[in-house]
């Protein structure tokens, strides 16, 4: 069910699915699944009504993959090109394959859509190539996650491969460079010889900070064992070569997901995700620019954060992720980046897992920055569409 939206179209769906709180097939049920247009703009959502105020302006349907009953969970990349157009990635995926989660799936390759005026229109679609062959020859399907721009105007776009076409087995993270905007990609390039997912990348003073964890997922997605770590992975030389700069010293038993950022003091946030303690994100400070990292501590967050992105807006930190039983979309804000609000749920509860997301920070036409949050939302079983949210700061 699609938040925010006031046109809609309502439809009932027979069809079996899988109870998170139970963990057993409930077949045959009755459920209403209402689809939002999100064709034009809509009611502002005020997330904080002071200091700051904090609002999303609009939701808006970016790719329709309901039309066709296909699928896009995971590969939310989003650059800005040096030309000044918007780069925006997703997966097409299989809407069939996955059972009972049909739809939650990398079964297929990636897309992506440009913009020429400041995320207002957007283009037609154009298939990432390596993702497509990777695909027709079935033996490893990618997902893009993150990308960055360099100085010299290269996109570095990274590529999450696995071999099993749902999301794990990992194998080792690859990266494809553009040096004219998007229009031709390089050969693959690995990032990193251990096997693992690319949860976040930046591009900073002329050097790019990757955070893999190191967890190939064999023996399940959240870390069940001793000794594997997240590592901060570093290029100089705009994504030709890349070097491990350090690893994050802490027990990742239960880990997954993760996020950087930076903040205005240069002191740079480690964010991961604790499935043994949904209620606080496991943080790390580095002011060394990710050489060294302090010692671990707790950062509250009162709806949970899984997947959990967070971007920095006009002196506001704003933090976006699945919530309660993994089917809500909650967004936070804060001053510090540690100490979170409570909390906002913008979302209905749809029937499967969504709301993987991004965000990256646009100068609209009318010169106000804004947050563009990108986000997988359901439509049926685990299938999703992709949209698009605009959220300002005042």
């Amino acid at each position: 069910m699609a938040f925010l939206c006031q046109n809609h179209t309502i439809y009932w769906v027979f069809s079996p699915i899988r109870s998170v709180f139970l963990d057993k097939t409930i077949f045959m049920l009755y459920h209403l699944i209402v689809i939002s247009d999100m064709t034009g703009d809509i009611n502002m959502r005020i997330l904080s009504e002071s200091n700051p105020r904090v609002v999303i302006e609009k939701e808006e349907l970016f790719v329709d993959h309901s039309a066709k009953t296909r699928s896009g969970h995971l590969g939310h990349a989003m650059v800005e090109c040096k030309d000044g157009s918007i780069i925006c990635f997703y997966s097409n995926c299989s809407g069939y394959k996955g059972g009972i989660y049909a739809g939650h799936t990398m079964y297929g390759w990636v897309e992506y859509k440009r913009s020429t005026d400041r995320g207002v229109t957007w283009g037609e679609p154009s298939i990432l190539q390596y993702s497509y062959d990777s695909f027709l020859n079935g033996d490893q399907f990618i997902g893009c996650e993150k990308a960055v721009v360099c100085d010299d105007g290269t996109i570095v776009l990274f590529c999450l491969r696995n071999t099993g076409g749902d999301f794990e087995p990992y194998r080792t993270p690859m990266c494809l460079l553009s040096h004219d905007n998007g229009i031709t990609w390089s050969e693959p390039i690995e990032v990193h010889n251990e096997r693992g997912r690319i949860y976040d990348a930046i591009y900073r003073n002329g050097r790019i900070y990757v955070l893999e964890f190191c967890n190939s997922t064999d023996k399940g997605f959240t870390c069940n064992e001793e000794g594997l770590f997240y590592k901060i992975i570093v290029s100089d030389d705009c994504g030709k070569t890349f070097s491990v700069l350090s690893e994050l010293p802490f027990n990742t038993m239960g880990h997954a997901y993760g996020n950087l950022i930076f903040r205005p003091d240069g002191s740079l946030v480690f964010y991961g995700y604790n499935v043994d303690d949904e209620y606080n994100l496991t943080c790390l400070i580095s002011e060394d620019e990710g050489k060294t990292w302090g010692e671990p501590f707790k950062s509250h967050v009162a709806k949970i954060a899984r997947n959990p992105q967070i971007g920095y807006l006009n002196g506001t930190y704003i933090l976006h992720a699945r919530s309660e039983n993994g089917v809500n979309f909650v967004f936070y804000h804060s001053k510090d980046g540690i100490n979170w609000d409570e909390g906002t749920i913008v979302s209905d509860k749809p029937l499967g897992g969504c709301y993987y997301s991004n965000n990256i920070v646009i100068k609209g036409a009318d010169g106000v920055d804004r947050l563009l949050v990108q986000y997988s939302e359901n439509y049926g079983l685990s299938r999703v569409n992709i949209c698009h949210a605009w959220v300002r700061c005042e």
